[in-house]
This record gives C-alpha cells, structure tokens and sequence, in this order.
C-alpha cells in the first residue's frame, strides 16, 4: 500500500508508540484521524486517541505546526464506549475520508486489584470494538474501499510474562481474534487486512512507568526480579518500533501476520501456523 493520501484513524496517538506511529504515518505523506482514549485529533490524514485530553491537545498543536494547522481536528472519544469511538470512525469520514488504515494501538497495563479489570476493558474490548467498526468502515461492501487494520499487541501476549498475566491475556486475546478475523471468508472478501504487531519493551511513559518501581503495574512485590527481566529483554525505541509498524502497513503481501520486535532477537515474522486436532 501506498500510504500517500491514504486516511489513518490511529488509537492511542498522543504519546508513546502511538505518537510514533503517527508521526510515521505523517511522514509518509499519510492523512491521520488521532483517537485519544478520551479524545480524538483528526490530523488531514491521521486520528489520533488517548485518555489525556491536554496530551491530545498538545499533540494536535505539535503537528500543526509540523504538518499545517489545516491538517489537524480534535474530536472527543473513549474507546470503551461504542457511541463515542464509532462517532470518531463516523466523524474522520465525514472530514478526511476513508479510513484506509486503521490502528487499535491504545492500551494500558495495571495488574493490582483496583486496575486489571480496565486492562481486559481498555485493551482487548477497545481493540475488539475498533476492529468491528473497521471492518464495517473499510468493507468495499459498506462503502469502503479496503485496507488494513494493524492491531497492537505485544510479546507478552506471545511469550508467558511472570509479572503481567492480566495485560498478557489481553495482548494474546487481541492476538487470537486478528488471527482469527484474517482467516474469515467474509474478511477476506472485504478487500480488508488485518496483521498483528507485537513488541517487547519499548521506550514509553507506560513502560517507564513500570520499571521505575510502579507496583500496580506488576504482579508481585519483587522489583528486582522486574528489573533483571527488563534487562534481559532489552528496550526498544518508539522508532524501531514505528519502522516494522511502516512493514506491516504497506506490505499487500502480509495479512494474518504477528511481527514480533525485541531488543535482542530484532524483527521477526510469524504466523503461529494452526495445529491438527
């Protein structure tokens, strides 16, 4: 896919790999809608969305600058409320077009009893919900004209993580159902892609959140065992990140697909082939 002139809606991107993705996405000439968990910026050809509705502000600001201000919309949205994120899918239509790629990329991590439920709320029904407005945007049966929907999920989703069970069912959840949805016939008929993005640490506030001793964000109370598996890992950047992102998006080829990005192992390919039962 050629992604000039093409119309991104983009969950999450105030911040964070988000941001990166947005920004990449801009760079290649894209138009992106940026959904705030609570807001959403309409970038001419990005949206942006994310809960802090000054971050969303500021980024809107940011890209004007950058980009024009004639490019940039804010527009309220959360995504775990189905009035408000298919009004941010219905409004990036109505003012940009499309949308032609669609990334479910806003999430947040929290393990403690007073936060795991917004974990499975946030991450894997916000996901869900993007991903069934996306396919009934995109479908050329719906007035669509295809594209791609890149679902954010992670390497604990993949790989067992002793310190975050909860955000790792969520990320294997939204593993399982791109995987899924891309194997439909009614999907592969839409004209629409779905593939799968899952890195292991990156750079973000969230993750820095975490390792600098956040006890909610972990299981356990062993902040030396946290940082020691963080240091194994290793920590990606939000731009190494954004460039497997830029793979995933423009390869016509890929559909079904989990990247995989980590530190040590880089970039890897997978589709987890079904087994026999």
């Amino acid at each position: 896919m050629n992604i000039t002139d093409k119309v991104a809606l983009v969950t999450g991107g105030a911040s964070g790999i988000g941001q990166g993705f947005v920004e990449a996405l801009l760079a290649g000439g894209a138009k992106v809608s940026l959904l705030s968990l609570q807001a959403c910026v309409i970038d001419n050809n990005v949206s942006i969305v994310d809960y802090n509705e000054e971050a969303g502000r500021s980024t809107e600001k940011d890209l004007a600058e950058k980009y024009g201000s004639s490019n940039v919309i804010f527009c309220p949205c959360n995504v775990t409320s189905q009035e408000q994120f298919e009004e941010a899918f219905r409004r990036t239509r109505e003012v940009l077009g499309g949308p032609d790629i669609v990334v479910n990329n806003a999430g947040v991590g929290g393990e403690t009893d007073d936060k795991w439920e917004a974990v499975i709320d946030i991450n894997l029904k916000g996901t869900l919900r993007g991903t069934r407005l996306a396919l009934r945007y995109m479908s050329e049966a719906g007035a669509g004209s295809g594209g791609v929907i890149i679902n954010m999920a992670s390497m604990a989703g993949v790989n067992p993580n002793p310190f975050s069970p909860v955000y790792g069912a969520s990320k294997a959840g939204i593993i399982h159902a791109t995987r899924s949805l891309a194997i439909s016939p009614d999907v592969q008929k839409s004209g629409i892609r779905l593939n799968v993005l899952c890195p292991a640490f990156v750079d973000t506030p969230m993750f820095r959140n975490m390792a600098s001793g956040d006890a909610s964000q972990t299981s356990g109370s062993n902040q030396a065992a946290v940082k020691a598996f963080v240091d194994h890992i290793g920590v990606m950047s939000v731009e190494e990140v954004a460039a497997a992102f830029l793979d995933l998006v423009k390869d016509e080829t890929k559909n079904g697909i989990i990247l995989r990005c980590a530190k040590k192992t880089g970039i890897q390919y997978s589709t987890l082939a079904v087994q026999d039962v």
